[in-house]
């Protein structure tokens, strides 16, 4: 582009004239290497403050999404444990696709599942291994081992999904059911008649059908990193309440995808499951597998006295909205209250639904508070068709829950001309 006449090349020795004075201020010129400091890095990587942070992290990004029969949070009293699957040991597995790829790290501060589960029971209880199968590949040779460690167990804990370099950079794939025969041996012990925890690790959303619907608990654990396996025992013992909402909505089969919340509004819905002529499938429901905004805990929360300041403002107004959450279980427990609008009619068309604003709350047992929200302009407006950023006058609805399919709460209001 100098070359060209462009760009000046003032404009070029401006930039580089930057960039040099501050590699002077690092002190870069005088040692290239100032900052590769092998003592020091060691010296972080062991900081027991990150410790304490990636574990904490990690278990807040932990889904729960069945628990029917209440197997979790496990007892403490459990006194014999079946640790399987292709998950429980591997390390690398845990810190995913973007992640240094050092055989020396994962020995040095990596917590494999395993260790973790090793670390929470001390010698309170036993815990069992078998591998059962590989994460790809339709071997199954190590089935019966699997089924002879659940059967001597109390409980099964079953760690699945994805090899770290299955999702990521370049990392697509056509088919998102679980790799290999991991499913299959999930079927062969539930034969056995064990409660079984099923721990899925994996980078996007999977397809798993009859996993969903024949096993009582499930939990997508994603890759949690450096302490996953610390992680996975504080939530899978109760020390960590799950509060993890799905951030994105996990389909029943390719065909569905794109599929996602906030969808266009189409006129011809499907209502009641009558799809004749509508926009619907003929062969399984329109609705996703798991919701986004979905994840739930091992305690439940009411939502009640749902408030709006004003039922109609000006656009240089704002509505205050206010909502009682309560801890009506058996647990302290953290839940993730989320603000949905829908604007009704529009110049453009907008979607079925829009999440505008959320809070995370912690409640005691049996504890309420008051969620505040506040609604703005900024909330109702969108790029209209000539891709300004406005708030067009007319009707909203206004939803409150704990997903965008578990809407517990809902009023209206309008937006006035000014």
């Amino acid at each position: 582009m100098v070359k060209e006449n462009k760009v000046p090349i003032a404009t070029i020795d401006d930039a580089v004239k930057r960039i040099l004075r501050k590699k002077f201020e690092l002190g870069l010129f005088d040692d290239p290497y100032k900052y590769c400091n092998q003592e020091r890095q060691n010296k972080e990587l062991s900081n027991p403050q990150h410790t304490k942070i990636a574990r904490e992290i990690a278990a807040k990004s932990i889904v729960l999404l069945k628990n029917e029969k209440n197997i979790l949070p496990l007892s403490k009293e459990t006194k014999t444990i079946a640790f399987i699957g292709p998950m429980v040991k591997p390390k690398r597995n845990n810190h995913g696709f973007w992640a240094i790829d050092l055989k020396e790290i994962d020995s040095t501060y990596i917590v494999s599942q395993w260790e973790g589960l090793e670390n929470k029971v001390g010698k309170t209880a036993k815990l069992l291994y078998a591998k059962g199968c590989d994460i790809e590949g339709d071997s199954k040779a190590g089935f019966q081992e699997a089924i002879n460690c659940a059967n001597q167990a109390d409980v099964v804990i079953m760690s699945i999904g994805e090899r770290h370099d299955m999702s990521g950079e370049a990392k697509s794939r056509s088919n998102i059911h679980l790799p290999g025969i991991q499913e299959e041996l999930i079927k062969e012990l539930q034969k056995t008649g064990k409660p079984i925890v099923i721990l899925i690790n994996a980078g996007r959303p999977l397809i798993f059908n009859w996993t969903a619907d024949n096993m009582p608990t499930i939990v997508y654990t994603w890759w949690l990193g450096s302490e996953a396996g610390n992680a996975i025992a504080d939530v899978l013992f109760g020390d960590y309440n799950p509060s993890g909402k799905l951030p994105m909505t996990f389909p029943r089969t390719e065909g569905q995808i794109p599929i996602y919340y906030n969808h266009f509004s189409t006129g011809r819905p499907s209502i009641n499951e009558d799809k004749i002529y509508k926009s619907a499938y003929i062969d399984l429901p329109t609705s996703p597998k798991f919701p986004f905004g979905f994840g739930l805990s091992y305690t439940t929360f009411q939502y009640t006295n749902l408030k709006l300041s004003k039922q109609k403002i000006k656009t240089s107004e704002t509505i205050e909205v206010s909502l009682n959450i309560t801890n009506s279980g058996k647990f302290a427990g953290e839940e993730v209250v989320q603000l949905y609008l829908h604007d009704k009619a529009a110049s453009v068309v907008r979607p079925v639904i829009e999440l505008k604003d959320f809070q995370k709350i912690k409640l005691e047992i049996g504890e309420t508070k008051t969620i505040k929200f506040t609604i703005d302009k900024e909330k109702l407006s969108f790029y209209n068709k000539d891709l300004k950023w406005i708030a067009e006058p007319g009707d909203f609805d206004l939803m409150i829950g704990s997903s965008s399919s578990d809407i517990r709460l809902q009023s209206n209001f309008e937006l006035l001309k000014n």
